[in-house]
């Protein structure tokens, strides 16, 4: 993965970045494929420590949080975005099958923009929500 921030990011025209956060490798690759495709640039990370500091770094359009990670849950990640003032704009979508009911209610508290369960979530469901998500989110266009 690339490290670097690649010039143009957040410039209009730009790829939007979405930062793809789930400790499953098989997932990620699922859904970083589709989302490719429809030409967002992916960056990923495996774990809650992780996707906190490229969130920092990035300062992602969208991050797609799963729930239950290795080191700092997802609910504790959302939480810290939601505290940031230079991420007060990312949009947070969970995708979890977290199957502890306390970190799935604390995460909810935290206002995501979307949850969605793995089990009933297509690649091309996620793709649509983010298109979705990031249009509402766009200023409208000059007149």
């Amino acid at each position: 993965m690339n490290e670097a921030i690649p010039a143009g990011i957040g410039a209009p025209g730009a790829a939007r970045t979405i930062l793809l956060v789930d400790d499953n490798p098989l997932v990620l690759q699922a859904y970083r494929g589709a989302l490719e495709r429809r030409g967002y640039r992916v960056e990923t990370a495996m774990d809650g420590v992780d996707a906190m500091k490229k969130a920092m770094i990035l300062k992602p359009d969208l991050v797609v949080l799963d729930l239950a990670m290795p080191k700092l849950d997802g609910s504790y990640v959302l939480k810290f975005i939601r505290s940031q003032p230079d991420l007060i704009s990312v949009r947070v979508i969970l995708l979890s099958d977290a199957s502890d009911a306390n970190i799935g209610r604390a995460a909810l508290a935290q206002n995501p923009d979307a949850a969605f369960l793995k089990s009933q979530c297509t690649a091309s469901l996620l793709a649509d929500k983010i298109s979705e998500l990031l249009a509402a989110a766009d200023p409208p266009a000059p007149t």
